[in-house]
């Protein structure tokens, strides 16, 4: 019956990681036996079908990593890392579909002391306010640096998670390189709408560009950047040209 009761305190276990320890905390036996059962999840063993389920589901969601919202998923990344709560090696509520990228960088972050987790796909929301932002800075080259900034709406605990999540993933600087090859790819776009339609016709165009972003959430990295982008005169009046000749940092 432990590995059931484990099973039902799994949410408490998310709200306050503190007051809990493992099933098989101070059994190598335990520990062991339990490691082994995530074996059965691989191709041609019993539980398979529930592996595949997982991935099915993302599939549903367009593929995206839920924790970068950008590579395409491919691994199960253990919330609650089973090196520290192997009884949920197997709980399909604690396997969450990620990219290769984001499983190797969380690997078995697990503040057991402090209590601070990072979001968890299934369970919890990211914040709908305002708190991730990207600074353009037009002069010899273009570049853009993305920056959290706590909202009053946020309290401190939600945004520590957030910064968490950012340090963990190394998200700050993931997300300028996405932003390098999406403004990159776009810099014809930009072009021809502003020698059409000038300045606030290229930023219109950007700020559609935001909104339609924002569909995956205001602070989705590409409705940051193409706020900050409609946001900056000296971008909007044709710094973009600076894309055409020289690499952003």
């Amino acid at each position: 019956m432990g590995i059931i009761d484990a099973y039902g305190d799994y949410e408490d276990v998310l709200r306050d990681i503190r007051r809990f320890t493992s099933l098989a905390d101070g059994s190598d036996v335990l520990t062991k036996a339990l490691l082994g059962n995530y074996a059965l999840l691989d191709r041609g063993r019993p539980l398979e079908d529930l592996r595949n389920s997982i991935f099915l589901t993302a599939l549903s969601r367009n593929s995206r990593c839920p924790l970068c919202q950008r590579a395409q998923v491919c691994a199960l990344d253990h919330f609650l890392p089973k090196n520290h709560f192997p009884e949920y090696s197997i709980l399909a509520d604690n396997l969450i579909p990620v990219c290769e990228r984001c499983n190797r960088l969380k690997g078995d972050e697990c503040d057991r002391e402090g209590g601070l987790l990072m979001f968890h796909a299934y369970f919890d929301e990211f914040p709908d306010k305002e708190i991730l932002f990207a600074e353009v800075n037009v002069d010899t080259t273009v570049s853009i640096r993305y920056h959290l900034r706590r909202s009053d709406e946020i309290d401190n605990i939600t945004f520590e998670r957030v910064k968490k999540q950012f340090e963990t993933l190394g998200l700050f600087d993931f997300y300028q390189m996405e932003a390098v090859a999406e403004l990159t790819d776009q810099v014809d776009l930009y072009d021809e709408t502003h020698g059409d339609f000038g300045d606030s016709g290229l930023r219109s165009t950007l700020c559609a560009l935001s909104r339609g972003a924002e569909r995956k959430g205001v602070n989705h990295w590409k409705a940051v950047l193409y706020r900050a982008l409609s946001r900056n005169v000296e971008f909007c009046r044709g710094g973009y040209q600076k894309l055409l000749a020289t690499p952003m940092n």
